[in-house]
């Protein structure tokens, strides 16, 4: 699990990564674009890039109680071969967590991203 709060944490993928389009695409578009300036993502959210392993443990160090298929996700839509999917905690604060399309990605995860996919 990789957390992006901001441009210059884009520095820890690689240009040839195959998720630094879409991490790069979304820190400019919710974090860079965001009407408050500077941005604090404590207060805002963040995007988190998922990695194997990550599917069925605890997010802890989110803050979170659940794994990636008990979050109460808003919805989600495909982006170059990543599943995006949106959790909102306030009207103000969401994370935005970046899911590869990938095989890995299978059980209960795969059903409830499937359920809400746009």
């Amino acid at each position: 699990m990789i957390i992006f709060k901001s441009q210059a944490d884009l520095g820890q993928l690689p240009q040839g990564h195959p998720a630094y389009p879409v991490i790069k695409e979304l820190i400019a578009l919710l974090i860079d674009d965001f009407p408050v300036q500077p941005y604090n993502a404590d207060d805002y959210g963040y995007l988190v890039l998922v990695e194997p392993g990550d599917t069925d443990r605890e997010l802890l160090e989110l803050d979170m109680p659940w794994t990636l298929s008990e979050i109460p996700w808003e919805g989600a839509s495909l982006r170059q071969g990543y599943i995006y999917a949106v959790y909102l905690g306030t009207d103000d604060y969401g994370m935005g967590f970046v899911i590869p399309d990938a095989p890995w990605v299978n059980g209960e995860l795969r059903t409830v991203l499937e359920e809400i996919l746009d």
